[in-house]
């Protein structure tokens, strides 16, 4: 089983957001690498442009985002190719608590997740089930 995943991204709109869930993530111990968008346009281009060599594992996702918010990303995330789609698991990451909310996301086959921020260690304890991680000791 694997200590670590390794390569996580994070989608989120508010620096302060993405600070905390940085630093909880690495105190955590969960990625190798930690990359972070401010925009879901920017990580759909970025996610468009890869070639295969350094597919996420996991994106962390906020679904309240100018723009293009969360929902608008897993539809266009739909699009990207099978062999792009089909490394990556999605965790829905909002302030939201909406039984709707979550329920829409979780249409898409890629969402393994939904955790009202903000996130916690029992967040990542579950994570780490689903994914069949765990952190290195």
């Amino acid at each position: 089983m694997a200590n670590k995943v390794d390569k996580t991204v994070l989608i989120d709109d508010s620096d302060i957001d993405l600070f905390i869930q940085r630093r909880f993530l690495e105190v955590y111990n969960f990625s190798h690498q930690l990359v972070s968008y401010k925009s879901a346009n920017e990580a759909l281009n970025w996610l468009r442009n890869i070639n295969g060599d350094g597919v996420p594992d996991i994106i962390f996702l906020d679904l309240n985002m100018p723009e293009t918010d969360g929902f608008m990303f897993l539809k266009n995330f739909e699009k990207l190719p099978e062999s792009i789609k089909k490394k990556i698991r999605i965790v829905v990451l909002t302030s939201s608590n909406s039984l709707k909310d979550r329920e829409e996301v979780f249409e898409n086959k890629n969402v393994i997740q939904f955790i009202t921020k903000p996130i916690k260690q029992s967040d990542i304890e579950e994570l780490q089930r689903i994914i069949g991680t765990r952190p290195e000791i």
